[in-house]
């Protein structure tokens, strides 16, 4: 009951949302920072009631509780922020939640202050990586990023955890404090990143998160991340989920050589979870996958996008119009994206047909390939001289292409009438 009650809130919340915002047109968004700090931790529920009156009032406890932690996770985080002494419930650990203290920042050295310090030299590592994101959040990057979304303001809540980051004395703190968006509100945390140069890693969560802000895309309804929850950048998922994730890494990817250099290696095998057992993991080789697999993996969903706004001529504005052009599909992957990008630019379709026909190691079927790039004839003609390319070592069936294991070697042009030329 609980959950089904979650889950109205949840879809509630969305729907509103939508309605709100669906025909608001794109504006620079702006960001309200709060600081909270953790003040203690607080048992709510009791764990282990004894005798029957004990049981019941526990009971009717655990109930009320559930309630507020429901409702402060889907609407006071979204909608009621507010200053002060504030409950954060527990995602983790359902018996307990967690004081904290909420402030709104005004400025930089409001946020020192907030901290405790006078000179950014006093903060721990953790407190650092808050005060990246507060500057990155001004930063060229994220201000190109703002003509893209649909929202006028989010909230961003900078967790400070100092003192509550021992995984001994509180195990759940980690996890109820992970970085995320819900797209109204962004959560970032000091325990998340108190390690010695951990800002730059911040930066690019905060991006990443940003990304998801203005991503409408509603992911598969049931464990879209696997029975665990968690994902990975070369974790196989499911086709929306891997490009919401996907598009959130591709945002980093534009920032950060060394992210790309991260989710390329990353992809160079691929995590399968176990069905049955939870956070139990196989790593496979990706040419043991379908084509179709390969494009329900994140990283790969990412180095797409990158590939395409990076090695295609305007690529970025090209990858960023199609984005938002889809908006209003919401339950999009990667084929909404890339299939707008080819009805948009016919010229590129070579180029982009040919960077997912690596990614997927030359195992889409022409008719897997055509939900990609559509059935132009542009894109009837690429098919063709793949399937020409691939004679010697591919049959054909009925038109066909079969898996071949490995990308058809097409060379392509852009910057001629024809761009297509087989070697």
């Amino acid at each position: 009951m609980q959950k089904k009650i979650s889950r109205l809130l949840v879809l509630l919340l969305v729907t509103a949302g939508l309605l709100i915002t669906a025909g608001r047109v794109m504006a620079d968004t702006q960001f309200d920072f709060y600081y909270q700090r953790i003040e203690k931790v607080v048992q709510i529920n009791d764990p282990e009631p004894e005798g029957w009156w004990e049981k019941t009032k526990a009971f009717v406890k655990s109930g009320v509780n559930a309630v507020k932690r429901t409702w402060e996770g889907t609407v006071t985080r979204n909608l009621n922020l507010g200053e002060g002494s504030k409950r954060w419930y527990s995602g983790e650990d359902h018996n307990i939640a967690y004081d904290v203290n909420r402030v709104k920042v005004k400025s930089e050295a409001h946020l020192l202050e907030l901290m405790g310090v006078k000179d950014e030299s006093q903060l721990t590592d953790g407190q650092k990586a808050l005060l990246a994101v507060y500057r990155h959040s001004t930063s060229d990057n994220v201000k190109d990023r703002m003509q893209y979304s649909y929202r006028n303001k989010i909230s961003v809540i900078l967790s400070d955890t100092t003192g509550f980051d021992d995984p001994g004395k509180y195990p759940h703190v980690t996890d109820d404090f992970w970085p995320y968006s819900s797209g109204m509100t962004i959560q970032m945390s000091s325990g998340r990143y108190n390690w010695p140069g951990s800002e730059a890693s911040a930066r690019s969560t905060f991006v990443h998160e940003f990304a998801h802000s203005f991503d409408r895309t509603i992911k598969e309804f049931i464990k879209p991340y696997g029975k665990d929850g968690s994902h990975f950048a070369n974790e196989l998922t499911k086709p929306r989920t891997a490009f919401v994730e996907g598009w959130a890494e591709f945002n980093e990817m534009l920032d950060s050589s060394d992210k790309v250099r991260q989710i390329t290696n990353s992809v160079s095998f691929i995590k399968l979870e176990d069905k049955n057992k939870a956070g139990t993991y196989t790593n496979v080789e990706p040419e043991s996958l379908t084509g179709a697999q390969l494009l329900s993996v994140e990283g790969i969903n990412a180095i797409i996008l990158h590939r395409i706004a990076t090695e295609v001529p305007g690529g970025k504005d090209k990858v960023f119009k199609a984005f938002t052009s889809t908006r209003w599909k919401l339950f999009r992957d990667l084929s909404t994206i890339t299939k707008q990008l080819c009805r948009q630019n016919p010229d590129d379709i070579a180029a982009i047909a040919q960077i997912i026909d690596e990614r997927t190691l030359g195992k889409l079927s022409d008719k897997e390939f055509k939900s990609y790039i559509g059935s132009s004839a542009a894109a009837r003609e690429f098919l063709e001289n793949r399937k020409k390319a691939a004679e010697a070592t591919v049959e054909a069936d009925s038109g066909d292409v079969k898996a071949s294991g490995k990308p058809f070697d097409i060379k392509v042009y852009t910057d001629g009438a024809n761009p297509f030329s087989v070697k």
